[in-house]
């Protein structure tokens, strides 16, 4: 009862493109081969576990895409052949029909459980495969939109060998040949050979590259390969990788090991720096410069005064100051002291301070006398950096013994409990990313680098240290400076500036303002900290000449972890955050810690050397989220909640949050998607995109959007995303806002988002003036539950959907009498473009005359078959191309009598009414009319056979026009005198992959009877299959299909 209730909305496979709103049908396919030796170890496995060799594969491939998308939920499509009755099998129509078969993968069962379960399922199916999926997608009513199937999204067909083919004095061979199109995301097709299985996997272009179909492909086998063994293995234990793919991701890939100096410090090196380059510029601030030498000086005064206050090693000392000459003095005094330094942001509130500080256990605070008022109370000593008496001689500090192990620095990041963290990082993890950014980058005494990031942001870690350990000079901007573009431009410019980073969204701010002339200093860019858009990425390589560093890494690794050299020729929608730096280790895996393989999203895990030790005084946190890694002894990794994939290319794409992940009407959406959908507009100048519910409203998305074109109405924003996105990615509302709020590191904060204004228009409706508008008007009023409804209103932002716009065709039938194609729906969602097309449709249908209709027992109409009826409106809806096409072909070597061909061809016509049936429109209903049968010459030509594959392709990508028909074609191509291929094409709707075997016998029997001067031996043919059609919607109405339909 009710299999397919409450089943997913879609199957959410990661893709190498966005899903566009509309399925183009577009398509390409990748073979897909098992060796006889493993097809007869999986028909042994069958046979020991009861089930049939389709049972193996359905479980195996259901398995692949469970672990490819991460639900255990998973519905694939499985054609059946319709043929239930004995009249049916010897004939050429639409019969085959589609279960959908729902795999239940929960409890990590074993594969042995899940065949159990796999088999239960496919035997139920069958019992009830009466019911035509067309009748089970109404009585469900899934959610529904143009771009993709309903109910399911991948097939699996298991074919049958084709019967043997005789012709006398000929040899046969019949190929399938394959159109470039996708009917669906992704369709398994196998054939049962005597070289064991073959086939090939079709996939959608509008959704995938061929290295990602390959892929698929690449874990099927594997996991068939091991099956016959591993069996009684959970199905998170069945293995996807090969031992290359393994070792491509572990070794290939994480290759980094650098050296890097690993027993120092990061005092001891400034030292010797400052030793080596006194007298170079060491900081510029405020027009303030000094040398190496004056730095050193006074960051030894400050290490002094500390160690005669008793602080030494993996003690915190807290660092309350503004950006500053002073702030740096200052972090290097506590570094030479031995000790860590916990920076607090002087714009923090005061009771987080005061956490900071009581939860670090600080004893002193190294604080500005001007800034005492803001520091909250607390037990700690006040040490003033500023204050006159600190130039007082002080007896030497003595030497401390610092080890590369002590701490370096505590940083503080928000924690889900409402509790910050403090993250520990020790002085060699600091050097390792150091030595790695100067090996990459290479700075020169004549660098200047920026420093703009506050000093609680983990990015000033390397913007402080990188150029003061390697004798270039550091520029710090004022106190506020950092969040005044203006100003930035102006120090970027005077103050010779040749490295900077920024996050991407005070980037985009600063593309927008700033000339190319005042960055021609700059060599190089690197952001980090957020996505990196690929609209800003564009937009920077168009202005800028220098350098663009995409940099990714959280606060409990050393800053960063990967990095990515940015080109303006990015062709992808995520801009890869790239492969790992020196001593570091990436890895993707899923959630059960295996390693997903290249393509497929998981959790970004780190190892190596960068790793943070842990969150200060928090073992049960710290023991949560560093992990012990599997793949290194007695090694530790840090688990991000970050998604991931790797590229083929061996670089790494970040997918957002794990907990930015939402569901909306039971589609899985990540968000940064539609962020990305919204930068691409050119009156956008920064979007987020944010799930927000209440309890007046279900979970919905909300656009916060900044406007570089205050004019923007959002009706234009909602058209622009439904050119690229399903309708589900659409937000709700949409807020514009002056700027974005962000957090004291330049991150966008959004939880000081402000709460949306759900409203369906954003002016008064404007009456309608026509009868047309009238009456869309009152029709919209009734379907959307609205009392009001202008003609500048749009459909969509009503409130409709899918469903709802079919009810609308409907509709608009029944009262105008009109039959307005769904499409022009969603092309034209205001009513007044959409009345403008429904007068269009109007006069089109007053001025034809009716079409006639051919007589079939009596006057009755013949009515489509479901199967039928779903590809006629699919064809009215969306521009299918050749997705539902059927070629074949049949290569012949001997001497062949063309004339007797041409006659079993055109007795095949004769014989089978689908052939000759075209599919029309009467009164808003598809109908079938059947052409009267004429002998028709069979088109030959000579071609090259450096040419057949190309012919071939053509006659299969025929484009057919239901309403006029033919709906096949026949084409014979001569090689030489005695070599020939036969090819042949129809439309699905008159033909399935049943009726090309029977196509083919046929022919070969009627052509072999007529070289014979016999009679041909073929089967009577008492019904045909509009007789079928007919008797299928009368069975329909019996109790037994009731209870066969409730089954679903």
């Amino acid at each position: 009862k009710n299999k397919l209730q409450g089943a997913p909305a879609g199957l959410e496979l990661p893709t190498d493109r966005p899903r566009p709103a509309v399925a183009s049908y577009r398509g390409a396919h990748v073979p897909v081969s098992l060796a006889p030796e493993t097809v007869e170890a999986l028909r042994a496995l069958a046979q020991r576990q009861g089930v049939t060799l389709y049972m193996v594969l359905l479980a195996a491939f259901q398995v692949v895409l469970s672990r490819w998308s991460g639900q255990d939920d998973v519905v694939v499509g499985s054609p059946v052949a319709g043929r239930m009755l004995a009249e049916t099998e010897p004939m050429i129509g639409f019969f085959a029909n589609t279960l959908a078969l729902r795999g239940d993968l929960s409890g990590n069962p074993s594969f042995e459980t899940l065949l159990h379960r796999t088999r239960q399922t496919a035997l139920e199916a069958y019992e009830n495969q009466d019911v035509p999926f067309e009748r089970i997608v109404e009585a469900l009513q899934p959610v529904r939109d143009l771009s993709r199937q309903a109910i399911f999204q991948v097939m699996l067909a298991l074919h049958p060998q084709f019967s043997d083919l005789q012709m006398p004095g000929i040899s046969l061979r019949a190929e399938e040949r394959l159109p470039e199109s996708a009917k669906f995301d992704l369709a398994l097709e196998l054939t049962e050979t005597r070289d064991g299985l073959s086939g090939q996997l079709e996939y959608a272009l509008d959704l995938w590259d061929k290295e990602s179909a390959e892929q698929i492909v690449q874990c099927l086998s594997t996991l068939l390969q091991s099956l016959p063994d591993t069996v009684e293995c959970p199905l998170s234990q069945q293995p996807l990788l090969t031992a290359a793919g393994q070792y491509q991701l572990l070794t290939e890939w994480n290759n980094t090991a650098e050296d890097y100096p690993h027993d120092q410090c990061i005092a001891s090196l400034f030292e010797a720096q400052a030793e080596q380059t006194p007298d170079a510029l060491a900081v510029y601030f405020d027009g303030e410069e000094i040398d190496y030498r004056e730095l050193d000086r006074r960051a030894e005064q400050v290490a002094s005064r500390l160690v005669h206050a008793g602080i030494g090693p993996d003690c915190v000392v807290g660092l309350f100051v503004e950006r500053s000459i002073e702030m740096i003095s200052g972090l290097l005094g506590i570094l030479k002291s031995g000790a860590a330094y916990l920076p607090l942001d002087t714009d923090y509130p005061p009771d987080r301070i005061a956490y900071m500080l009581e939860d670090a256990q600080v004893p002193v605070v190294l604080t500005q006398r001007r800034l005492l008022a803001r520091l909250p109370e607390t037990s700690a000593c006040c040490m003033f950096i500023d204050d006159e008496t600190s130039e007082t001689a002080l007896p030497p500090r003595k030497a401390r013994n610092i080890n590369a192990h002590h701490l370096a620095y505590v940083i503080y990041t928000s924690g889900s409990t409402g509790r910050p963290k403090g993250v520990m990082i020790s002085h060699f993890s600091i050097l390792n990313h150091l030595s790695w950014m100067q090996r990459t980058h290479r700075l020169t005494p004549d660098d200047r680098v920026l420093q703009n990031a506050p000093v609680s942001f983990d990015v000033s870690v390397w913007q402080l240290f990188w150029p003061l350990l390697n004798g270039a000079g550091l520029v710090v901007t004022s106190p506020e400076g950092h969040r005044d573009l203006s100003y930035l431009s102006s120090l970027i410019e005077s103050s010779r500036v040749t490295v900077m980073h920024m996050v991407p969204s005070m980037l985009q701010a600063l593309v927008d303002i700033v000339s190319p002339h005042t960055l021609r200093r700059v060599r190089d860019f690197i952001v980090g900290g957020e996505a990196l858009p690929p609209s800003l990425l564009q937009d920077f390589s168009q202005r800028f000449d220098c350098r663009l560093h995409n940099q990714y890494g959280p606060t409990e690794t050393s800053v960063e972890v990967s990095w990515h050299q940015c080109s303006a020729d990015e062709d992808r929608l995520v801009v890869p955050i790239g492969a790992p730096l020196s001593n570091t280790r990436l890895y993707v895996l899923d959630r059960y810690f295996n390693l997903c393989p290249v393509g497929v999203p998981g959790e970004l895990y780190i190892a190596g050397a960068g790793l943070a030790r842990g969150y200060l005084n928090r073992p049960d946190i710290t023991a949560e989220r560093f992990l012990p890694d599997p793949f290194s002894d007695g090694q530790r990794m840090y688990r991000t909640g970050d998604l991931a994939r790797w590229t083929a290319r061996g670089v790494l794409e970040y997918l957002g949050r794990i907990d930015h992940q939402v569901k909306i009407r039971g589609f899985r959406v990540e968000t940064g998607e539609i962020d990305t959908c919204l930068l691409a507009h050119p009156g956008i100048h920064q979007a987020i995109v944010v799930p927000w519910s209440s309890e007046q409203k279900p979970l919905q998305l909300v656009a916060y959007l900044v406007l570089k074109d205050p004019a923007l109405q959002t009706a234009e924003v909602q058209v622009h995303l439904r050119r690229f996105l399903p309708e589900h990615m659409i937000p709700a509302a949409f807020v514009t806002l002056g700027a974005l709020p962000l957090t004291p590191n330049s991150k966008v904060d959004r939880k000081a988002l402000p709460p949306p204004t759900f409203v369906t228009r954003q002016r008064q409706a404007v009456p309608p003036r026509t009868s047309e508008e009238f009456a869309l008007c009152e029709i919209w009023g009734l379907l959307l539950n609205c009392p009001e409804v202008g003609i500048e209103d749009d459909f969509f932002a009503l409130g409709g959907h899918s469903l709802l716009a079919m009810r609308m065709v409907a509709m608009v039938r029944a009262r105008l009498g009109v039959e307005l194609p769904l499409r022009e729906i969603f092309d034209a969602p205001v009513i007044v473009q959409l009345a403008s097309r429904l007068a269009h449709y109007q006069a089109r249908e007053e001025g034809s005359s009716p079409i006639g209709i051919t007589p079939r027992d009596g006057n009755q109409p013949l009515r489509l078959s479901f199967s039928q009826e779903r590809l006629w409106f699919l064809d009215r809806l969306v521009e299918a191309g050749v997705a539902y096409n059927v070629p074949w072909s049949l290569e012949m070597r001997g001497e062949l009598q063309t004339a007797a061909l041409e006659w079993a061809i055109n007795q095949v016509i004769c014989r089978h009414e689908s052939l000759r049936t075209v599919f029309r429109n009467s009164n808003g209903t598809a109908v079938q009319t059947i052409v009267p049968a004429e002998n028709e010459s069979l088109v030959s030509q000579s071609v090259p056979e450096y040419a057949l594959d190309n012919v071939l392709q053509t006659v299969a990508e025929y484009k057919f026009e239901l309403q006029t028909g033919p709906l096949y074609r026949f084409r014979l191509y001569r090689l030489s005198a005695e070599r020939h291929v036969l090819a042949f094409v129809a439309h699905h709707i008159i033909c399935d992959g049943w009726s090309v075997d029977v196509l083919a016998r046929e022919l070969c029997e009627l052509y072999t009877a007529r070289v014979e001067e016999r009679e041909a031996i073929l089967p009577e043919l008492p019904v045909q299959f509009a007789d079928f059609a007919l008797w299928q919607r009368q069975m329909l109405d019996k109790p037994e299909a009731a209870r066969r339909l409730a089954y679903w």
